[in-house]
């Protein structure tokens, strides 16, 4: 895949090899070592770097009343103050700007194959979820599996309905035409900072859709307690901010000191409703 780079700051659509010189690439990378700097695309690939947007600070509000009924697993929770909540404690791939154009988040870039099938993301380098846990390729896949496929060790009893909504289906899963009935065909990791997001069909808003709060990236290890999201479970953040306390009256977030970007002002405290 030859990758040129991009103009005016934004994404562009690529040539892309036949689907045999994809998988052949792929099977090359899987039989290599990784190494340790994030030029590990193939030689004959030029590194694209989407400039870095300085997040908008999250503005404080003094005093939020919120349900105490919040569950802080977004790709689970179905009502809006959950979300609320998880909006400031994670973050996915991609975020939102002010106008509800893509930007760069936990990806600090990407490219797009002119068919609009494959997706390839490269993670910022050095991410850390608050616990200092490390945010790698493969902490991606297994979040992305998680939604995606009923098979995951990771999924659990949920429903995932936020997935089924914007995907329209899950791994396996064919219509009465025997096709694949999700558009996302799967999410493979590529190097040491890199995965491609690979689709069944196009889908032109793949981007705005991978920032919707229900595919913020989790901690695997705290989502494989079976038990994650409530007051009992530890919550650990991959956004700016922190839970620092959960009490019978409310909740506060505190800056995440191990955030990427700029650090909020100062705590948000939500009362229960």
């Amino acid at each position: 895949m030859k990758i040129r780079k991009f103009k005016n700051m934004e994404p562009k659509i690529l040539p892309r090899h036949s689907i045999f010189l994809l998988s052949a690439f792929l099977l090359l990378l899987a039989s290599c070592q990784p190494t340790s700097t994030p030029t590990e695309m193939p030689s004959t690939e030029e590194s694209v770097t989407i400039a870095t947007p300085t997040p908008e600070q999250v503005v404080e509000e003094p005093s939020l009343q919120i349900s105490a009924d919040i569950f802080l697993d977004p790709a689970l929770a179905q009502d809006e103050d959950s979300l609320r909540v998880s909006q400031y404690l994670y973050e996915g791939l991609v975020g939102l700007s002010g106008s509800g154009n893509p930007q760069p988040a936990l990806a600090e870039s990407w490219v797009i194959s002119d068919d609009q099938l494959d997706y390839i993301f490269t993670l910022r380098p050095g991410l850390v979820f608050s616990d200092g846990t490390p945010i790698t390729p493969d902490v991606i896949v297994e979040n992305f599996n998680r939604w995606f496929d009923p098979q995951s060790s990771l999924r659990g009893n949920g429903d995932y309905l936020a997935w089924g909504r914007i995907f329209l289906g899950f791994h396996g899963e064919r219509d009465a035409e025997n096709r694949a009935k999700s558009t996302v065909d799967g999410i493979q990791k590529v190097d040491v900072n890199t995965v491609l997001v690979h689709l069944n069909r196009p889908v032109p808003d793949l981007l705005i859709y991978l920032a919707d709060p229900a595919f913020a990236i989790l901690n695997p290890t705290m989502l494989a307690s079976g038990s994650y999201g409530g007051r009992d479970s530890t919550i650990v953040s991959s956004g700016p901010y922190v839970i620092s306390a959960w009490t019978d009256t409310g909740l506060t977030l505190s800056p995440n000191p191990r955030y990427w970007g700029n650090k909020p002002a100062g705590d948000l405290n939500f009362t229960w409703r």
